[in-house]
């Protein structure tokens, strides 16, 4: 399992939300743009009123970092993706949020 994505600069991010195909789940949302020419990947998580610690929110970046690296073979080529964790991802377990990854691509990738 080795790191192959590039990760999003602030400027790609930006884009992405203006351009990309948005999706959510019970444990994360999803913005995808299909048939870039590298792969990227970008790991946010909301700020919100139950989450005002920033440890709170690094944990849950780390299990998204954790989830992802699970299924980054699994997903398509030419992929710029940015996972926006949710509060309720803090203490699912990996594989849940690995799975959901992938049915999320899945579907955006369906639905093109």
């Amino acid at each position: 399992m080795s790191k192959l994505w590039k990760r999003l600069s602030t400027e790609e991010f930006q884009n992405l939300f203006r351009s990309g195909k948005f999706l959510s789940g019970k444990l994360i949302s999803i913005n995808v743009e299909f048939g870039c020419s590298n792969k990227s990947v970008g790991f946010a998580v909301k700020r919100d009123r139950r989450k005002k610690e920033s440890v709170e929110r690094n944990r849950i970046r780390r299990r998204l970092r954790e989830a992802f690296l699970k299924v980054q073979d699994f997903l398509p080529e030419g992929l710029k993706i940015a996972i926006i964790g949710k509060s309720e991802s803090e203490f699912a377990p990996i594989d849940e949020i690995s799975a959901e990854i992938l049915r999320l691509v899945e579907i955006k990738e369906n639905k093109r």
